[in-house]
Parts: structure tokens; C-alpha cells; sequence
């Protein structure tokens, strides 16, 4: 049987829009793949949604059956959060987000704040999220911290395919040069950016094509007086909306796209001229500075006429140039993901199972179990065995509770290593996570050899009172520390003094993080200075436990048990990832990968150059040039009145 899905748009599905074309090729690609898909056009006014618009969209998800899929476009959802939430626990909903609302250009400040706030509403009652670019998903979590709405979905990134394409002819010696501009006339696309610079142009063999239906009748009047005012109707032409032959017969007379845009979600009709292995002319704005490739197309600040008219004319005036672009483009030709790999990608976001974010981080399995056999070698055996000696003192059985414990990796390590009998509760607020953890640690042996007692609970850590940390003689936790707040430790401190029960924290972060040689020597550059700062920044942003401490943590946490009398224990456990260690680098990869995220998520203007630092790195690492040193710290706390071995 196949499965099944509705698509939830605002109006006629039909529309030649970017994003529209969007829903309709991956609609159409699912369907050869087996599904029975559902696209329902909403009437009424969007986004600014009208009684109409309300109405058709409480219709339709009222008339979907129990446990249905459904996918709402986010121009239909982001402006009616209330009629999304009234669902979310019968259907199973993604939301589809091109840009966000509020972003749309010649918007005043009252009206972007207004629909970023309606639209993260909505998003925030939702558990899956498909978003067409990684600048969007940057800007989606950009916006969450700045309106504290925070998101609990899961976010995947469907960039667009593309369909296959005949290669445009290129420019015959003496041709008139045929630039092409495909965008629906609104003020957003910049088409009055364009004419402005076209004007001054000192080229005069070229002619600008301009196909997009006319969206806002007022900017389109506009844009006809300014061809005329500078006498530029034999050059310039707005031809309207058009059917894909008429396109395709566009492309294949042109030399060159031009999309002036303010701002895009991500700009298929770069990536569809690219198909064509024609050069583009854009702008940086929004995701266009990631879509296109470097050595592709020239780009400029968006709504800078000086700028693109210079583009424009470089363009125009350099046969050199055009051929070292339009060899760019054929390039990226080669790399382009078609719409089957994309409709593949849609299907696996809608049908995941969603892991709502309760507490704290939300970490992937696969993760978990890449770093453990790391962390297992990196950890301290003597702290371990001085809690064995803390536990010896403790009636029986041992009650140990495990703090964020994932799948289990930190019982994993202790439980061989510690006396018996032992009773562990482990706590999570990852169902999915915990039923790994409490399949793993049935079968555990005490270091006599002895089985042990342990049980799982779903709970957030947020708020230290759950009966099962009461009765503990040891709170464990592994790499935890860097996520919680100086309130959340002296919570912590304040419980463990008053039931006089011991810690120990292991793994915790230090915020130090470095590329070394074959010889594990640290490599000093300016570029890795610069990502560190920027992970830095993003550790101490809210992770759900208050504003987090980051690498200040584990200091925070030693003192903070000094004041009341406790004796610490302190190492230093850093992860030493070796060069040319092919059983490091999948996690030394994926450390780059996440220290790169974590670094746009802190600065999204930065995305290029950190995508371009994250690509280096990586190859270095492939190449077994680079290793990497990770610092981490143990700690164990006890009450003064213990004595512990080696010590007085």
C-alpha cells in the first residue's frame, strides 16, 4: 500500500513561483516513487490571512483522517498558529518553509516582527520542519533566540533539485549578448535595481529579457515608466508569465541569467541556469551567497546599482571572463542534485519519527556512538576508582543515577569498574535514545562479574527533583556540563550537600579545541582562532538549562563544591584524534561539520567563508595532514568527611 500525504497550499497550486515550482516537482517526483499525494489549494488571503484563509485551512486539516500526513506549505501556515495547534497532536504535521515570512521585502517593522512571531508560533507547535536551504535554517534558529520561541522540530534541509537541461550555445564573436532575468515582478526581486543598472551601461550590443508574472500591479508600472525614461524599450522586455517551452527558448538564447534579489530562500532559477551551463549575474541576499558556486557567476550586495552595473559590464565587455565563467557553470552543471534525490530526501522528513526537544541537546545516535570508543579511552580510570572507594563506604545495594544518558555509553564504561551491587536509574528525556540505553545495559557485569538492577526514566533534568536523584549515593553524567547554567550547577551542588551524596562528571568540555601535525604538535592559524571564538559564543547561548556556562563550566562546577565542603578530584581528559588515523577521522569529520554549524548558527553572515574553512579542514583531515585535540576534564566531588585514598 502506498503511502499517503496532503499538501497544504495557499491558493492555486499551480502558480510559476519559486516556491510553488518547488511543491510541484517534488510532488511530482514522489508520485513516480509510489506515494498518493493530495495537493489542496487554500482560498482566502495569504499571508495575512483574512476569515476565508482561516476558514480553508480549519477545513482541511479537519478533514484529515487520525494520524494523517500532512505538509503545510508556510506561506498557508505562518500566519494562523492557533488552527495549526488545535492539530498537532492528531496529525502528523511538517511545516514547509521557503523564507520566512517576515522577511519579505518593503515590510515595515511592525508587520516583520508581527509574522516572524505568527510564523515561529506555528513552527514551535510542530515536530518536523523541511526547509529549502541552510541559510533558512540558519535564519529559522537565528530568529527563534531573538523572539525566545523556541523550535522543537526537527529540521531537515531539501535544497531543490533540478531538471536535466540542454547547454545554452555560447556567445559567437560579434553576437549580441542576450542577458535573461527570471523572477516574478514583485520589489523583493529587484528587476528596478536592474533597469537602473542596465541604463548606465556603456556596452551597447546586449539586450535583458525579463519573464515573471506581474505580482504587484503598482512595482510593474514602475518598472514599465523606468525603461521608458531611460529609453530602453528596444532593449529591455517584460514578457510576463510564461509556459516551460517559452522558458526553455529563453535559456537556450541566453548568455547569461541576471536575478537581482534582495533576498532568496535559496534561488532555483540559479541552479536551473546552471542546468544550462549559463553564467550568473546575482546577489548576495539571503541564500543566493550559498547557492551560488564559487567561479560560477559574479556577485554583488544586493540593491547596490554601482555594483551590478559593473558586474554587468564586465560581463559584457570581457570575453575572457565569460569564458572562465561559463566553464565555472558547466562544472557545477555536473554537481547538480535532480528532483528523484530531493523527492527522496521530502519523504524521509515527513515520515521520520519526530524526538521533540524537552531539555537540554538533542544528540543523534549515530553521534553518541561514533565518539564512544574516544571517550572510553580518553576517560579517568583513577577518579573511578576513588568513587569505587566513595561507593565501599555507602550501604547496599550502590544507587548510581546517570544524568542525560543517552545510549548508555557513560553505564557502559562505570559499571565494569565499579563493586556491586549496583542499582542504576537512567535518566533522559529522549525516549528513543533510552530504549537503546536500557537494551544495552541489561546485560552488564560488576567488576565480581555480578548482574546488575537498572531502570529508565523519561524526564527532563531541567529541574533536579525527581525522586530517583533523592536516594542516589553517585550522580554520574558524561559530556554533559557544557550545556547547563550557573544556576543549574548550584542547584545540583545544593542537592548533593543536602542528601551528602557524591558526583562524578566526566567528559565535560573545556572550550579549548585545536588541529595538530603527524607529530600531535598544535598548528597555529587565524582561521581556526576565529571558528573557535565563534563555537565559544554559541556554547553559551540557552541550550534549555539557562544561559549555558560552555567550557566555564567544569570550573564553575569544582568551586562551586569547594564552598560547601567538599573534596574534588580533578583530570584532564582531552580526546587526542591522531592524523592519519583512519579510525579518527569520521569523527574528527564530524567534529569539523558541527564546529561549522554552531559557528553559522552564531554569525549567519559568515556562512561562506565558514563553509570555506569547514571544506579545507576536512580535506586536510581525509588527506591525514591534520589531527585534532579536544579538551575535556573529569571531576569527582565528594563530602569532606570521606577520605579518599592518596590524599592528606
Amino acid at each position: 500500500m502506498s503511502q499517503r500525504l496532503s499538501l497544504l497550499v495557499a491558493g492555486d497550486p499551480n502558480q510559476r513561483t519559486g516556491g510553488y515550482l518547488y511543491d510541484a516537482r517534488i510532488v511530482s517526483a514522489l508520485r513516480t516513487q509510489g506515494w498518493a499525494i493530495e495537493v489542496i489549494g487554500l482560498d482566502g488571503a495569504f499571508p495575512d490571512a483574512d476569515a476565508t484563509a482561516t476558514r480553508a485551512l480549519a477545513d482541511a486539516l479537519a478533514a484529515q483522517p487520525d494520524g494523517a500526513m500532512v505538509v503545510i506549505d508556510g506561506l498557508a501556515m505562518g500566519a494562523l498558529p492557533d488552527v495549526v495547534t488545535r492539530h498537532v497532536d492528531r496529525l502528523a504535521i511538517t511545516a514547509l518553509v521557503h523564507h520566512p515570512l517576515g522577511d519579505e521585502s518593503g515590510l515595515g517593522a511592525d508587520d516583520q516582527q508581527r509574522l516572524h512571531q505568527s510564523e515561529l508560533r506555528a513552527l514551535a507547535a510542530v515536530s518536523r520542519i523541511i526547509v529549502t536551504s541552510h541559510f533558512t535554517a540558519r535564519r529559522l534558529s537565528v530568529l527563534a533566540d531573538t523572539y525566545a520561541i523556541p523550535l522543537k522540530a526537527n529540521t531537515t534541509v531539501v535544497e531543490p533539485g533540478v531538471e536535466q537541461a540542454p547547454v545554452s550555445p555560447a556567445c559567437e564573436p560579434g553576437e549580441s549578448l542576450n542577458l535573461l532575468c527570471v523572477a516574478t515582478l514583485t520589489p523583493r526581486k529587484g528587476q528596478d535595481v536592474l533597469i537602473e543598472a542596465l541604463a548606465g551601461l556603456s556596452a551597447s550590443r546586449w539586450r535583458c529579457d525579463c519573464y515573471g508574472g506581474a505580482r504587484d500591479a503598482e512595482f510593474t508600472l514602475r518598472l514599465q515608466y523606468l525603461i521608458e525614461f531611460h529609453g530602453l524599450e528596444g532593449q529591455v522586455a517584460l514578457h510576463g508569465e510564461c509556459d516551460s517551452d517559452t522558458l526553455e527558448a529563453a535559456y537556450q538564447h541566453a548568455h547569461a541569467l541576471v536575478l537581482p534579489s534582495w533576498y532568496e530562500g535559496y534561488g532555483m532559477v540559479v541552479t536551473e541556469a546552471l542546468a544550462h551551463g549559463l553564467p550568473v549575474i546575482t546577489t548576495t541576499g539571503g541564500a543566493l551567497r550559498d547557492t551560488l558556486p564559487t567561479g560560477a557567476g559574479l556577485s554583488v550586495e544586493p540593491g547596490d546599482v554601482e555594483a551590478l552595473q559593473s558586474a554587468i559590464g564586465r560581463f559584457c565587455g570581457d570575453a575572457d571572463l565569460r569564458a572562465s565563467l561559463r566553464q565555472g557553470a558547466m562544472a557545477a552543471r555536473q554537481t547538480l542534485k535532480d528532483w528523484p534525490a530531493a523527492a527522496e530526501a521530502f519523504a524521509g522528513a515527513v515520515a521520520s519519527t519526530p524526538r521533540p526537544l524537552i531539555s537540554g541537546s538533542e544528540f543523534a545516535a549515530s553521534w553518541l556512538a561514533l565518539r564512544e570508543p574516544v571517550d572510553h579511552g580518553s576517560r579517568s580510570q583513577h577518579l573511578v576508582t576513588l568513587a569505587d572507594e566513595w561507593l565501599s563506604a555507602c550501604p547496599t545495594p550502590h544507587r548510581l543515577v546517570d544524568l542525560g544518558c543517552g545510549r548508555g555509553s557513560n553505564v557502559h564504561f562505570l559499571v565494569p569498574r565499579l563493586s556491586g551491587p549496583q542499582t542504576w536509574t537512567l535518566l533522559d528525556h529522549d525516549t528513543t535514545l533510552l530504549g537503546d540505553a536500557r537494551a544495552r545495559v541489561m546485560t552488564l557485569r560488576d567488576i565480581n562479574g555480578q548482574p546488575i538492577a537498572a531502570d529508565t526514566e523519561t524526564a527532563s533534568f531541567a529541574r533536579l527533583d525527581t525522586p530517583a536523584l533523592n536516594g542516589a549515593h553517585l550522580i554520574c553524567a558524561s559530556a554533559l556540563l557544557d550545556l547547563v547554567s550557573k544556576s543549574w550547577i548550584d542547584q545540583l551542588v545544593a542537592h548533593c550537600a543536602a542528601h551528602r551524596q557524591g558526583v562524578l562528571m566526566a567528559l565535560s568540555v573545556t572550550g579549548e579545541w585545536w588541529f595538530t601535525d603527524r607529530h600531535q604538535r598544535p598548528v597555529a592559524d587565524d582561521e581556526d582562532q576565529w571558528v573557535l571564538d565563534l563555537f565559544r559564543a554559541h556554547q553559551q547561548r540557552d541550550k534549555g538549562l539557562g544561559d549555558a556556562l560552555g567550557g566555564r563550566a567544569h570550573a564553575t562546577l569544582a568551586a562551586a563544591f569547594k564552598v560547601v565542603n567538599y573534596r574534588v578530584e580533578e583530570a584532564d581528559t582531552p580526546w587526542q584524534l591522531l592524523a592519519d588515523n583512519p579510525d579518527h577521522q569520521p569523527l574528527m569529520t564530524s567534529l569539523i561539520d558541527g564546529w561549522a554549524l554552531a559557528a553559522e548558527e552564531h554569525a549567519p553572515d559568515a556562512a561562506g567563508r565558514i563553509a570555506d574553512w569547514a571544506g579545507q579542514r576536512r580535506q586536510a583531515v581525509a588527506s591525514g595532514e591534520l589531527g585534532i585535540w579536544v579538551g575535556h576534564r573529569d571531576l569527582l566531588a565528594v563530602p569532606n568527611e570521606t577520605q579518599l585514598q592518596g590524599e592528606g
